[in-house]
């Protein structure tokens, strides 16, 4: 008979910060600006510069200039620490103004939490209050390529410029150009706490399926006060969490999401995807390292745990792993964990201009800027040390990462098929519900491929 969880998944509600710089917001949403804040660049209407090309004029003079000047909107996601967005939303103002003035843009800025990305963008596009150029992910994009809104850039590019991005090739999505790489990198690797880990008489890192059970019960059996042996963030609303807690293991099986083309789900294909599921919910139920409390945890809180001492292990992004030396956490990673094969999981994520834009050629220009060395080296030491995606920036990330990334044989990253996003929601779900004890690994895999079919 199966074990009953007493209690669901808390639901986690992400706020939505959305900050407009200036101009009119489309956005209607609890927590979004609907009227223009004409020159502020916070959250209250003040007398700050704003990211427009009217700035230092009379009334008579900017009233003049407002009926020429062009307008656009750009949406990103939060990627400064503490995740509501507002450092964010104060380094795109500050980053993007002169481009602004130069231009003669009014420019709204607009910040999107990640647990609505998706839904945010979807309700936009649909009542045509989209973004001209916004941040995707990849398993966003296929869709909005079929709705016809991600604009083929191809004709916007020369030569010389596809030389001059690193990971130019990334955004080519059914032969053609989609999207202009802007975060590529930021892999999941499976961190740990030293400290704990000799407490637990452990001397060397799990490098296997096997060996992360074999640890993960000595911390167990260590019987240390508060400590989790291993955490994951299943209560997390935002399908990015499988990036820690499933793909990883999936693609370490020898799996894969979907088939060589992106055409097809290939969960049915192997047993691959079956094993992970099992893995995962045998690390809960059978051996019992994943504890119950593990189960309310979303990515802040599990990164909060760990820099407080209370995780011997956890897979993570690297940015994350990053700040644990500041909190005074003695940590190392492993790359990857195996079982078949190698596998670590990174972003390619990258810019999209809104075909429907009223000013599309602007659009572009101002996609290219933001993907320059410029705001890219400032973006970097900024917000993100992330890996360089132009030829000529210098690589800021931690050193420690770096022959990592220069092993791009066992580097992945999301398919971006037509409804990936979709099928994702409904792998996660059933993942979910099956850490709940309410179905089976085979039964969240077999429901994930029917409804797969299902929606063609």
């Amino acid at each position: 008979m199966k074990r009953k969880i007493s209690k669901l998944f808390p639901a986690v509600l992400a706020a939505m910060m959305v900050f407009s710089a200036t101009g009119c917001s489309g956005s209607s949403e609890e927590g979004a600006s609907s009227e223009p804040v004409e020159g502020s660049t916070a959250e209250e209407n003040t007398d700050s510069e704003s990211v427009e090309g009217t700035q230092g004029q009379n009334a008579e003079e900017k009233q003049t200039a407002d009926a020429e000047n062009s307008e656009l909107t750009f949406w990103f996601p939060p990627f400064a620490s503490g995740d509501d967005g507002a450092l964010d939303k104060e380094f795109w103002v500050s980053a993007l103004e002169p481009w602004a003035k130069e231009n003669n843009v009014d420019l709204t800025v607009e910040i999107i939490p990640w647990g609505n990305y998706e839904e945010k963008h979807l309700t936009g596009y649909s009542a045509g209050e989209g973004p001209d150029v916004t941040y995707m992910y990849s398993e966003m994009i296929g869709s909005f390529i079929d709705m016809g809104i991600a604009e083929p850039l191809d004709g916007y590019l020369t030569d010389e410029e596809r030389e001059h991005y690193v990971y130019i090739d990334k955004g080519i999505i059914q032969g053609k150009q989609y999207m202009l790489p802007i975060v590529v990198g930021n892999a999941r690797i499976l961190v740990v706490n030293k400290d704990i880990m000799d407490k637990a008489g452990v001397t060397k890192l799990p490098e296997t399926w096997q060996e992360l059970i074999d640890v993960g019960l000595k911390v167990k059996e260590a019987n240390l006060d508060g400590v989790m042996p291993f955490a994951q963030e299943w209560a997390d609303p935002a399908i990015g969490a499988l990036n820690n807690i499933y793909y990883p293991y999936l693609w370490q099986a020898g799996g894969d999401l979907y088939n060589e083309d992106e055409t097809e789900i290939a969960l049915l294909d192997t047993d691959a995807a079956v094993r992970a599921a099992q893995l995962m919910y045998d690390l809960r139920y059978k051996y019992e390292i994943l504890p119950e409390e593990s189960m309310s945890l979303v990515t802040n809180e599990l990164l909060n745990q760990f820099k407080a001492g209370n995780i011997a292990m956890a897979y993570m992004d690297t940015k994350a792993a990053s700040q644990l030396t500041e909190s005074g956490i003695n940590w190392d990673f492993v790359p990857s964990l195996e079982d078949k094969t190698k596998a670590i999981w990174i972003a390619t994520d990258g810019l999209v201009v809104n075909s429907a834009s009223k000013n599309k050629d602007l659009a572009v220009k101002l996609a290219k800027y933001i993907t320059d060395t410029e705001v890219m080296t400032r973006f970097h030491k900024e917000i993100t040390p992330y890996p360089p995606i132009t030829a000529d920036e210098e690589y800021l990330d931690d050193e420690r990462y770096k022959a990592m990334y220069e092993d791009t044989e066992h580097l992945k990253s999301l398919p971006k098929a037509t409804n990936a996003f979709k099928v994702m929601d409904t792998l996660y779900k059933n993942l979910q519900l099956m850490m709940l004890d309410e179905m089976t690994p085979e039964e969240a895999i077999g429901n994930t491929v029917e409804y797969s079919k299902s929606i063609g």
